[in-house]
């Protein structure tokens, strides 16, 4: 099966995919994975920095990445396995929020507003949304049918301190599934250069939290 690998990749992957789902509508589908309802949850500012990507080319990001789990210590779980892995026998909905700028060199932190996915690769200035639904057993591998990507939605912030990040989500997956949610996050303070990621060489080893 199937191991967790980089997450931001994927992320940006199923960001720039080909699909024909709408953008701006996640109001209908069945409830994620029957209901999911997070027990904790936390937030990691991307520094804003300039990156050679292969899906974007030359562009400035900044990010906010938002991991709501069913387990409490999401900042411990992230601490230790940055975005190189899962915790075992775990859910989560981890999301990105992207303020980015292609060609150029330097661009602001992403802040409040509302972000959208979109099924098309971005040009000039742009905001965007993306996230994964995953499931995994005691291994870290998949369960059935528990690896979904967003394919319609958007995440608004309300509010970002150097503690916090607030707002809410309305998401739907690729198998109609759908998760709405608001957040409150305490910030997890991870220093996580963003650009390895984007091009899959960000993990050297991936990581199943106990």
């Amino acid at each position: 099966m199937k191991r967790f690998s980089t997450i931001v990749t994927i992320l940006f992957a199923t960001g720039c995919s080909t699909s024909d789902s709408s953008p701006d509508s996640a109001s209908f589908g069945s409830p994620l994975f029957d209901g999911f309802e997070p027990a904790g949850g936390s937030a990691v500012i991307l520094a804003p920095a300039p990156c050679d990507s292969m899906f974007f080319g030359p562009v400035a990001l900044g990010g906010i990445m938002l991991d709501l789990t069913d387990y409490a210590d999401s900042c411990a779980v992230l601490t230790q396995i940055e975005m190189c892995g899962t915790k075992a026998n775990s859910t989560r909905v981890l999301a990105m929020v992207l303020n980015g700028d292609t060609g150029a060199t330097s661009i602001g932190p992403a802040g409040p507003g509302t972000y959208t996915y979109t099924a098309d690769p971005p040009t000039g200035a742009f905001t965007a949304a993306s996230a994964m639904a995953i499931q995994v057993d005691g291994s870290c591998h998949y369960l059935p049918n528990s690896y979904l990507a967003m394919d319609a939605g958007t995440i608004t912030i309300t509010g970002v301190t150097d503690s916090q990040v607030t707002g809410s989500m309305s998401l739907r997956f690729e198998n109609g599934q759908v998760f709405e949610h608001s957040f409150d996050l305490p910030v997890c303070p991870l220093a996580i250069d963003l650009c390895p990621h984007l091009n899959g060489t960000g993990c050297a080893t991936y990581h199943c939290a106990p």
